[in-house]
């Protein structure tokens, strides 16, 4: 069985069927990027005070 099969035959209380779980993984992906972002904006800030 491929993974397309496997999608197709999930019933419909599945977790990874549901509307909520989609939402959460974009939710967590889009938190990671933040944080990425904040952890460079805070990494630069440091370097300027430190540097002068």
């Amino acid at each position: 069985m491929n993974e397309s099969n496997e999608k197709q035959e999930l019933p419909s209380w599945h977790r990874k069927t549901q509307k909520a779980y989609r939402i959460n993984r974009v939710i967590i992906i889009l938190q990671m990027i933040a944080a990425f972002i904040l952890a460079g904006v805070i990494w630069f800030g440091v370097e300027r005070v430190v540097g002068n």
